[in-house]
């Protein structure tokens, strides 16, 4: 069993994966305001937007890391880490992350055979459930649930994009994880799991363009489910709206 969590902010990219161990750090340097960096991440050659104040990746990263870096972040180091690394992230919520999984390992993994072993094997849930991506609202935590018995995918406020046989729309993510639960898992029953005071319904809710980012462009989806809010309690108060259209 291996897991894995990224992690980007303002001053570290850190990567825990139980499946590799050691660590690589980004080597940069500095001219005329411009930094430069070296990154064992990537598989060809890095491209590097011109900034004076930030330094913008662009590369084709191993083990699906992602591409391009969001204007005014800086990957600044890179650390893989298992249950045998000893190093130091820095304290905070990596080294809870970096505990907890050296912990799972330790404590869960080892002690649980029952329920590990046949997943080596392969995954046969029962359900899928469709979550949202907000960090309050873990689906296995709500429905204590065990590792295998769910497949699941979080997105913002847990959308389903419209079936497009076509794929005219670009890639669907949670459109191929509905495709492959049903016809390769054999997933008997698909569940939503919508919340309360969700961001992204308040995204959908208050935004009138949806071009403009990839929020606007992923919360459009929701467009219909807006426009029954609008129809049935248009003159209430945005929170009042919010939690209906939640419901929608």
């Amino acid at each position: 069993m291996a897991a894995s969590t990224v992690a980007m902010s303002q001053h570290a990219c850190v990567a825990l994966n139980g499946g590799l161990c050691g660590s690589n750090v980004l080597s940069t340097r500095t001219e005329s305001g411009v930094s430069f960096a070296r990154t064992p991440l990537v598989k060809t050659g890095l491209a590097v937007e011109r900034s004076a104040k930030r330094l913008v990746p662009i590369s084709a990263h191993v083990d699906g890391l992602g591409a391009t870096l969001p204007s005014g972040f800086e990957m600044t180091d890179y650390t893989v880490v298992d249950e045998s690394f000893s190093g130091s992230l820095g304290g905070g919520i990596m080294e809870k992350i970096a505990n907890g999984f050296k912990s799972f390992k330790e404590n869960n993994f080892r002690s649980n055979p029952e329920i590990f072993e046949p997943l080596k094997k392969g995954q046969a849930p029962e359900v899928m459930i469709i979550a949202c991506a907000d960090s309050r609202v873990c689906p296995t935590m709500l429905h204590g649930l065990d590792a295998g018995e769910a497949f699941i995918v979080r997105s913002v406020a847990n959308l389903v994009p419209a079936y497009d046989p076509s794929m005219e729309n670009g890639p669907h993510g949670t459109s191929a994880a509905i495709l492959y639960a049903v016809t390769v898992l054999g997933v008997k029953k698909v569940i939503v799991m919508g919340h309360s005071s969700c961001g992204g319904i308040k995204a959908l809710m208050t935004m009138n363009e949806f071009d403009k980012d990839f929020v606007g462009s992923w919360v459009k989806i929701g467009l219909p489910a807006k426009e029954s809010t609008l129809e049935a309690v248009g003159d209430k108060p945005l929170a009042e709206q919010c939690t209906f259209c939640e419901k929608v």
